[in-house]
């Protein structure tokens, strides 16, 4: 969640000499941010450099737990997500984060019943565990922080409960997406032209306002995390990822696997000198 990773400057040598030049939506750089901040606010290099240290392999096989099984060329900008994806597929991986992990393939019919309300016919839900549930309560907790102060912010505003989610914009304003869930829905939005032509909307100014027009007009459930035991929620300095104080500035409370939170501490910090001699 606060390792750092680098937002500089980056160029991809790969196959056939091309050279892939990954940029930020902003086009700035930001030195060395946290994990956790890169993933709020969207930064493509640190996502496109932890991918490729993480390994192609690794993250198509990830993909495909989470419920997409179609074959993912692996390029080097599969890692922004530069994949063929209908909605209906993104769903379904949305789907098992909103599941804690678990993943059953969607339907669009469960039941067929009678006019009296009898069943005829059931489709039986398959449901496996297909990711720890520690390692999604994680990237639950993010996507949460992304809907209250990320890039969907807006959400916060628009809606009355916690949602978790994800904008995603392309290279020149072609694809405009918004996936993400509340405790008791899942939902997918991509507004785009089908002769690829700009639709000049981010993720946020175009799928993020139908999204959470969808979400007003169904009266869904607030979303909260589901923490297993094995995570320890710290504080931390939001910059350098230390520990800190809660009342340190800039501390933000963040969950971690326990024995993977910062054992460093902040110049300020619950334990520091400074809050010995002047605490409470």
């Amino acid at each position: 969640m606060v390792s750092l990773v680098d937002d500089s400057r980056w160029r991809v040598r790969g196959d056939y000499t091309q050279i892939w030049k990954p940029e930020n939506y902003d086009h700035k750089y930001h030195g060395e941010v946290t994990l956790y901040e890169a993933l709020l606010k969207s930064y493509n290099i640190p996502a496109a450099r932890l991918g490729l240290d993480v390994g192609l392999g690794e993250i198509s096989k990830t993909i495909q737990q989470l419920g997409n099984h179609s074959r993912l060329p692996p390029y080097p900008s599969m890692t922004l997500g530069a994949v063929d994806m209908s909605p209906f597929d993104v769903a379904s991986i949305y789907q098992t984060f909103a599941a804690s992990g678990f993943h059953s393939p969607l339907k669009s019919v469960i039941a067929v019943l009678d006019k009296n309300g009898r069943s005829l016919k059931r489709y039986p839900v398959d449901v496996a565990r297909e990711v720890a549930p520690d390692v999604v309560a994680l990237i639950n907790y993010t996507m949460l922080g992304i809907a209250e102060q990320g890039t969907a912010k807006r959400l916060s505003h628009d809606l009355d409960i916690k949602v978790a989610g994800k904008t995603g914009t392309s290279d020149d304003l072609k694809d405009s997406w918004f996936a993400g869930f509340s405790g008791d829905a899942v939902a997918v939005v991509w507004t785009g032209y089908d002769d690829n032509r700009p639709t000049g909307l981010t993720g946020a100014s175009g799928a993020l306002r139908i999204w959470s027009k969808l979400m007003n007009s169904i009266s869904a459930k607030s979303f909260e995390v589901l923490m297993p035991d094995n995570i320890t929620m710290k504080w931390v300095e939001g910059e350098s990822g230390l520990l800190s104080g809660k009342d340190c500035e800039n501390a933000i409370e963040l969950p971690f696997i326990k024995g993977s939170e910062p054992k460093a501490e902040a110049e300020c910090s619950e334990g520091s000198w400074f809050q010995d001699m002047f605490g409470d």
